[in-house]
């Protein structure tokens, strides 16, 4: 009997639903370093934001359900789909709890802080539409 062997191949949502994740995550994580007191020089100018231990703690957990979400999807893991809709939904609330805390002036607020907020709401939607519609679906195993 001769063995038949399948080559797996990724789909171009499936590896822009994982990159996305990875890159929203890296993100993620940069924001939390910038909570702590961390400035993130780039060249002419540093990237700084005020010191907010709660938003750190927030945005370190989104990138950590993202990176995770990553991962399952570029491994091309049977639970890629439901891991990454759960890490972009995560990290949606965690972007909604900041966009509330800064409109109830609940602590210090930048222009950088407002754009990201508004830039992640947008980006993570799109993404959980990309994951809901049916070419989401059969990318990551997840069927009709």
């Amino acid at each position: 009997m001769v063995e038949k062997h399948t080559i797996h191949s990724r789909s171009g949502v499936a590896t822009a639903v994982g990159v996305l994740s990875a890159i929203y995550a890296a993100t993620f994580f940069f924001g939390a370093l910038m909570h702590l007191g961390v400035r993130i020089p780039l060249g002419l100018a540093d990237l700084s934001e005020p010191t907010i231990l709660p938003a750190s703690i927030v945005e370190s957990l989104c990138g950590l359900a993202l990176l995770f979400g990553a991962f399952a999807v570029l491994t091309r893991t049977n639970w890629a789909w439901t891991t990454a809709f759960a890490a972009h939904t995560f990290a949606l609330g965690g972007v909604m709890l900041g966009v509330i805390a800064l409109a109830l002036g609940a602590g210090p607020s930048t222009d950088l802080n407002t754009i990201y907020h508004r830039v992640m709401l947008v980006a993570l939607v799109a993404v959980l539409g990309l994951l809901l519609l049916p070419a989401g679906r059969t990318a990551l195993n997840r069927g009709g």
